[in-house]
């Protein structure tokens, strides 16, 4: 149920920015829907459930190899904090490790993209100037998810 409830939430910020962004810029009124077909030469039905990531969302940029982007300010609502990489991850909170089915894993935040490292993968996965996230996981896992889910979520007017 916790679960749902963030995924809820995230979906709600993501899809909350996009739109409120969105409607900025084509000037449009927040009270003022009944004219949202075409006008002023082109067509305002931008199939609000596809766009996920990109500029003025909470998710930038997915990449399967680095991971996942977020805005300075979806980092800043999720309260994400991070501590530095050091030789070891000696003194790494127990709260900082995601448990997925079995296993434990961190989300490593490397050139600005936030990945979940496998417990069987830490060895050699953390380079100096890596982070690790310890604080705000719990959203940035539903965040996680969510950049690689390929269902669309849209919303009515």
């Amino acid at each position: 149920m916790k679960k749902i409830f963030l995924l809820i939430l995230l979906i709600g910020l993501v899809g909350c920015e996009a739109h409120h962004d969105e409607h900025e810029e084509h000037g449009h009124d927040e009270h003022k829907h009944e004219e949202h077909d075409d006008h002023d030469g082109h067509d305002h039905h931008h199939g609000h459930g596809a766009e996920k990531t990109g500029e003025g969302m909470a998710i930038t940029k997915v990449d399967k190899e680095h991971g996942f982007q977020l805005s300075k300010e979806a980092q800043k609502r999720l309260a994400i904090k991070t501590t530095l990489y050091k030789k070891s991850l000696k003194g790494i909170p127990d709260s900082a490790y995601v448990v997925v089915g079995k296993e434990r894993a961190l989300y490593r935040k490397r050139a600005g993209f936030f990945k979940l490292i496998d417990e069987h993968e830490l060895t050699g996965a953390f380079v100096k100037g890596d982070e690790i996230v310890v604080s705000g996981i719990g959203l940035l896992r539903v965040s996680d998810i969510f950049s690689t889910d390929e269902s669309e979520y849209g919303h009515a007017h």
